[in-house]
């Protein structure tokens, strides 16, 4: 894949609902995924980017193409924008998270599926989960009660469109059993369990593992150190989880921005204090 198609998507509803119990985080978001696509377009001409009608009106001016879609209001199911702007794929492409920075041109040299990185972690933050859906899910037929190990979707990309397709029903397929069992989920919840990780993340390993795929990764090696090592040397930067809202970190993105992208940080700083201004006389209004 020498010229890659680039996408990315974006739900705003999460952002100002409180998705990680970090409160309104739109404005730090909106500034990380604008930093993201205007390095990734530095290097690729053919960038889409998939967002709600909030999302759109404040990154809309970028430099690619910004396409608005209708996702479901769900902060439980935050990367619902990905699987939507995933399934609207009839060539292959790669997505990244607009969490995502590459500081250098990357090549995505890879055969049917690309991801990440393989997880760390899985006796943490999978297997309690895994547990929960084993109940719900073993009927299917890709889906494994122990697989042992899943994939970071920081970077997922398909040039098997036919397996894209798959995913995309095995993800619902999921989903659909924890719309169900949202109440029964909810003692997980309650103690930090993130159930995308495994609708999105686990649920992909098993189709993968059934399908005998075994996808290329961004990242090689099955701790952070080496995966570490091995994304400065690409310079690729994943500032996964919450991570990216800690306050040098969003003060360094911000500056990145500013400093690097002037003209497009000014026009998003601008795009968000209209926003603002817009909710404060709608406020006033009611």
């Amino acid at each position: 894949m020498s010229s890659p198609r680039i996408i990315y998507s974006l739900s705003a509803y999460p952002l100002v609902n409180n998705r990680w119990f970090q409160g309104n985080k739109l404005r730090e978001t909106i500034y990380m995924t604008a930093l993201s696509i205007l390095y990734s377009h530095l290097w690729y001409d053919d960038i889409e980017l998939y967002v709600d009608e909030t999302a759109y009106s404040l990154l809309h001016m970028l430099p690619c193409r910004v396409t608005k879609i209708a996702v479901e209001k769900d902060k439980d199911l935050w990367m619902k924008s990905k699987i939507h702007a995933i399934g609207r794929q009839r060539q292959p492409f790669v997505h990244l998270d607009t969490d995502v920075f590459l500081t250098k041109k990357m090549e995505f040299d890879f055969e049917r599926c690309l991801l990440e990185r393989k997880e760390g972690g899985y006796q943490y933050h999978y297997k309690n989960q895994v547990a929960f859906f084993s109940k719900f899910a073993s009927s299917l037929p890709h889906w494994n009660t122990n697989l042992g190990y899943s994939f970071s979707c920081g970077v997922i990309g398909f040039q098997d469109l036919a397996l894209k397709d798959a995913f995309i029903q095995a993800y619902f397929e999921v989903e659909d059993i924890y719309i169900q069992q949202r109440e029964a989920y909810q003692p997980l919840r309650a103690i930090g369990y993130e159930p995308c990780i495994v609708i999105e993340q686990y649920n992909l390993a098993c189709l993968l593992a059934h399908h005998k795929v075994r996808p290329d990764l961004v990242l090689q090696g099955n701790n952070l150190s080496r995966q570490s090592k091995e994304a400065k040397k690409l310079g690729y930067n994943h500032l996964y989880g919450t991570t990216k809202y800690k306050e040098h970190i969003v003060q360094e993105v911000t500056q990145q921005l500013k400093s690097l992208f002037p003209y497009w940080y000014d026009a998003v700083t601008e795009a968000l204090a209209e926003t603002a201004l817009h909710h404060s006389q709608k406020n006033v209004a009611s």
